[in-house]
């Protein structure tokens, strides 16, 4: 393994002591895969979410400092 992936003992010791005892890593894995799916096509719809958020609170800002005049800009 290389030093990024690498896993403290101080960490993979009791995760692994939980793991055997209470089983919890392969419900986890499988309940994430449902949550986080992997599938290439997934990422659009991702985009559009990250999208419609940077919109509403661009917008939200905006609204601060708008000031409503019938003036050329």
């Amino acid at each position: 393994m290389s030093d990024m992936t690498a896993v403290p003992k101080a960490i993979a010791g009791p995760s692994k002591f939980l793991d055997d005892r209470i089983g919890a890593g392969t419900f986890l894995k499988r309940n994430l895969r449902k949550i986080f799916p992997d599938h290439w096509s997934f990422l659009l719809g991702e985009i559009a979410l990250y999208s419609f958020i940077i919109l509403l609170l661009s917008g939200t800002f905006l609204t601060f400092f708008f000031k409503p005049s019938m003036m050329h800009v």
